[in-house]
């Protein structure tokens, strides 16, 4: 069973036998951040359930094979150089936590924590270097941890909102 985890976003997969028989004890916790993870009860909706009238939002990241999605469901990513990420790239300008997306009522912020900054270049815009600051993306484009990239450059982190 896939269970994300409500503090830090991040993906566990939980043997659905040790829930069977209701609480399990110990409660199964977070791989990333150790928190207790919340397991929904056999009866309730599943957590994707959402009004009608609120279209879902989903963003997609791409870096060299792997394919990323935030969404209300998932809403952090983290990024940067330590294996604690969620998307880890390897690069000497790259922090051990440089930057992450998170999804804030409808909309995906990218939000820079780091030493170099983080290069946005989103299509149809000037490029800008996001330093220590959040900027709201939309549509797609591509991200350069501590560097500028081209598209077809091998750090280039490419975004598309669907």
């Amino acid at each position: 069973m896939l269970v994300f985890c409500e503090e830090c976003g991040s993906k566990n997969n939980i043997d659905p036998n040790i829930i069977a028989g209701g609480e399990p004890d110990p409660p199964p916790r977070c791989s990333s951040c150790d928190t207790i993870l919340l397991i929904p009860s056999a009866g309730s909706p599943p957590p994707t359930s959402v009004a009608v009238s609120q279209p879902l939002h989903l963003l997609e990241l791409r870096f060299h094979d792997h394919i990323i999605e935030i969404s209300q469901e998932r809403p952090n990513v983290t990024m940067g150089r330590q294996r604690h990420n969620d998307l880890v790239v390897q690069d000497n300008r790259v922090s051990r936590s440089h930057a992450r997306f998170e999804y804030r009522k409808g909309k995906f912020v990218l939000i820079d924590q780091s030493t170099n900054g983080t290069y946005v270049f989103i299509k149809g815009k000037k490029g800008m270097n996001l330093k220590q600051d959040e900027l709201p993306v939309h549509g797609s484009g591509i991200i350069g941890l501590g560097r500028k990239v081209t598209s077809d450059s091998p750090q280039a982190i490419h975004f598309t909102i669907i």
